[in-house]
């Protein structure tokens, strides 16, 4: 989706080509917009670097921490995390934005790593799962202390690597109830509209699909009939997307980096409530994947149309995607061939390439 600012652009030249608005009114009215900073190539190494030299810092101690007594370890990690954290505040304060998220990610690296290289001080050595959420938690405390969205990126990676961690779909029947990766992707997109961050958006929009997806693992393990649950998860997934929608131009980009991803955990959170209603309605179990395809069909087609109204990329592909799953798995659920499945969407394509050319010629002339 693109900014106001690129909008405004847009129909301002219109404006001026229509004599709504005086030409030489145009830069005027754009200053008072103003534009976000755009990191430009040096300011994009400038920050890998200091990442990376973060990294090796912490690489470097622990290659060498048997050798460094014990006292000596905790107050080695205890100065660099304070001194990287406090050169973040003393960025921020000076106006350097760019700086102090570097630094206050570092920081949350630092103590990622204290974790692992002094978990008998914080016992917890021996379950990953919660090392990883403890790093997640003190780089969230970082990034609203600092207002540093990185930070909060970077707490939803190690909230979700906390997940993977204690994710044994063949043991035990499925991964845990994902609270942790709920609260934090509910967290995420809480400060990514507060900041309009749209990396942050899209970290927590990839932590909703997560969570939404191991919800839904959860319920087939634990329910022998899940509809409740799903209709539940489904009907939540499609207000978060409205509510993305609505937001979007109020705090774009980020609601509109959220309307997309959403779009994608409303979508399958429909199909896998519909299959578990085809599922109960005593079709046999070759035909029940027929009323979930066509259903899914009409509701990916919605999509597409959704997506074309509101010019959003993503979720137009979210609508399309929809629709070639829909389409392979009607075909699939009917016995068709593969030969014939090509055959089909062989002219499906046909059919797509010439109205778009069609389409094209006349808005053309």
């Amino acid at each position: 989706m693109a900014s106001y600012r690129t909008r405004l652009e847009r129909d301002l030249d219109g404006w001026i080509g229509q004599g709504l608005v005086p030409a030489e009114n145009r830069a005027a009215i754009l200053e008072q917009v103003g534009e976000a900073r755009r990191l430009d190539a040096a300011t994009a190494l400038g920050i890998v670097g200091g990442v990376l030299a973060g990294v090796a810092v912490i690489a470097l101690v622990a290659a060498n921490w048997s050798d460094i007594p014990r006292i000596a370890r905790f107050a080695t990690i205890l100065a660099a995390f304070l001194g990287v954290a406090g050169g973040g505040a003393w960025a921020s304060a000076r106006g350097r934005p760019i700086v102090s998220q570097v630094c206050l990610v570092v920081a949350a690296l630092v103590f990622a790593a204290a974790i692992g290289l002094t978990g008998q001080i914080f016992d917890i050595a021996g379950d990953p799962q919660a090392a990883l959420r403890g790093a997640g938690l003190a780089a969230a405390l970082l990034a609203v202390a600092g207002g540093s969205p990185w930070a909060a990126a970077l707490a939803l990676v190690f909230v979700g690597l906390g997940e993977t961690a204690g994710f044994r779909l063949f043991d035990g029947g499925g991964p845990p109830w994902p609270w942790w990766m709920t609260l934090s992707a509910a967290a995420g997109a809480a400060l990514a509209l507060r900041w309009r961050s749209q990396p942050l958006a899209h970290a927590a929009g990839v932590a909703t699909s997560v969570a939404v997806v191991e919800l839904f693992i959860r319920i087939v393990a634990t329910f022998e009939k899940g509809l409740g649950p799903m209709l539940a998860v489904a009907v939540a997934a499609v207000g978060l997307t409205a509510g993305g929608r609505w937001a979007r131009e109020r705090f774009a980009p980020a609601a509109g980096a959220l309307y997309g991803w959403w779009a994608w955990a409303a979508l399958g959170s429909v199909g896998a409530a519909v299959s578990e209603l085809s599922r109960m309605s005593g079709l046999a179990p070759g035909m029940q994947g027929v009323p979930t395809s066509m259903a899914m069909l009409a509701v990916s087609g919605a999509v597409v149309a959704l997506g074309r109204v509101d010019r959003h990329g993503g979720v137009t592909a979210v609508g399309v995607l929809g629709l070639l799953g829909s389409g392979a798995s009607l075909l699939m659920s009917l016995g068709v061939g593969l030969m014939t499945s090509a055959a089909v969407f062989a002219g499906a394509a046909l059919l797509a390439l010439a109205g778009a050319l069609a389409l094209r010629g006349r808005t053309r002339a």
